[in-house]
């Protein structure tokens, strides 16, 4: 795909997630790259080098996305990515009504630059992952 804006990777172990928001961000001139859980995630983070990543929260344990997320931000590993946005993506709020309420910060943890519930309304994914992008 030539022309693509930028390239967005998907860290969800929810293949309908991945497959409806593959078309999405495409539609918006993205490349786009997939993981269905983290260990895939950060091998490809560091091949792949995205301008973003999209990651959900609770994989295969309640804490993958946020240690993932502090990884990204704070691990020698990671060096090279560390400033890539990282938006959260969560069904939780669906689920339990409220927005999740951890705050990574006070554990010391580097928290990602936006989230977004699921299910995700298009206009409002581009229009995050765009102001994310313009920083």
């Amino acid at each position: 795909m030539e022309n693509a804006k930028a390239k967005i990777m998907v860290i969800d172990d929810d293949p309908d997630f991945r497959d409806a928001i593959t078309p999405i961000l495409q539609s918006a001139l993205y490349q786009v790259v997939t993981a269905s859980n983290p260990k895939e995630g950060k091998e490809k983070i560091l091949e792949e080098k995205p301008d973003l990543i999209l990651l959900d929260i609770m994989m295969d344990s309640l804490f993958d996305g946020f240690s993932l997320c502090h990884a990204i931000k704070t691990s020698k590993d990671f060096e090279v990515v560390k400033d890539t946005p990282v938006i959260f993506v969560s069904a939780v709020k669906e689920i339990t009504g409220s927005r999740f309420q951890f705050k990574g910060e006070e554990q010391g943890m580097s928290g990602p630059d936006d989230y977004i519930d699921k299910p995700v309304k298009p206009e409002d994914l581009i229009s995050r992952v765009e102001r994310l992008l313009k920083k």
